[in-house]
């Protein structure tokens, strides 16, 4: 499969163009939907001062035009769903079974998982010509279905690990709406700042189409002791839709491999593909690794 083909199918379709601010942020066009990425979001001026929380993010501006809102309105819905089971709920209400088909069913008509249904029939691992509710069932049964430990692909990848500030999701959006991390965090124990903030590339080039972003954290104990430590949000496809990440997860995973190459508008990646190790061998995480990342 040619990941790139998912990626521009997406640009195509809900994804939203991923400008650099100071290089690309010019060619913003507010009908077809960009994001604009800050690779300095942060000089640490105001670190220290441990008040409010101001939000630091690499995503300093989105626009998501009407037609491809709905999109991101039922990834928000699911998010809403996730974040309400955090207290320690165990099973998912009838509603919220509904939202993930309602999600589901938008999404596998879409054209990267028409792709990755494409692959999927090629392989043979679901029959071609199957009907969409198969198609759907297949896309619930990797993302949704709950492994030995209660959590899911979806959750993992989109939603974050749980109990985790900086162990992020995979998607992009999830993260800028949730304006994370912040200049000041409170913990029992102590007092987190973050000090530099920044997000890595392949090169310096146009569009931010993988990133990485690494925060620099002081953390000082309420006995006194601080130690600084650098912080990694593993690899984000920026702008991506969600249905066009799941598309790229869904064919990583049948893939089978956990290393796969990328090459994307010239630039060469791997697609990590992390498994639970039991006997089914479910997917856990997934995310795109920069072979030659450069710092801002």
């Amino acid at each position: 499969m040619d990941f790139a083909k998912i990626w521009q199918a997406d640009m195509e379709g809900n994804g939203l163009l991923p400008l650099i601010m100071g290089g690309s942020d010019m060619q913003k066009d507010p009908l077809k939907g960009y994001v604009i990425v800050d690779v300095n979001p942060l000089s640490g001026e105001k670190a220290g001062a441990g008040t409010g929380k101001t939000p630091i993010t690499v995503f300093k501006e989105v626009v998501i035009p009407d037609g491809k809102r709905h999109s991101y309105d039922l990834f928000r819905k699911l998010k809403n769903n996730y974040e309400s089971v955090f207290g320690g709920k165990e099973a998912a209400s009838a509603a919220e079974h509904e939202d993930i088909h309602e999600f589901l069913s938008y999404s596998a008509v879409s054209a990267p998982l028409r792709l990755a249904r494409k692959y999927a029939e090629d392989h043979h691992q679901i029959k071609a010509g199957c009907s969409k509710e198969e198609w759907v069932e297949t896309l619930r049964s990797i993302w949704f279905q709950p492994h030995k430990d209660g959590t899911s692909f979806f959750e993992h990848v989109f939603i974050g690990e749980r109990g985790s500030k900086w162990g992020g999701p995979q998607f992009w959006y999830n993260y800028y709406l949730n304006e994370e991390p912040y200049e000041s965090l409170v913990k029992e124990d102590s007092n987190v700042v973050t000090k530099h903030a920044g997000a890595g590339q392949t090169e310096k080039n146009n569009l931010a189409e993988v990133i990485t972003i690494k925060y620099t954290i002081a953390k000082t104990q309420n006995n006194g002791d601080q130690q600084t430590q650098s912080q990694d949000i593993g690899g984000l496809f920026a702008g991506i839709s969600a249905e066009g990440l799941m598309a790229l997860g869904t064919v990583a995973y049948l893939d089978g491999r956990t290393q796969i190459p990328m090459e994307l508008n010239g630039k060469s990646f791997d697609l990590i593909m992390h498994k639970t190790g039991d006997r089914e061998k479910n997917p856990q995480s997934f995310y795109p690794q920069m072979k030659t990342p450069v710092l801002a």
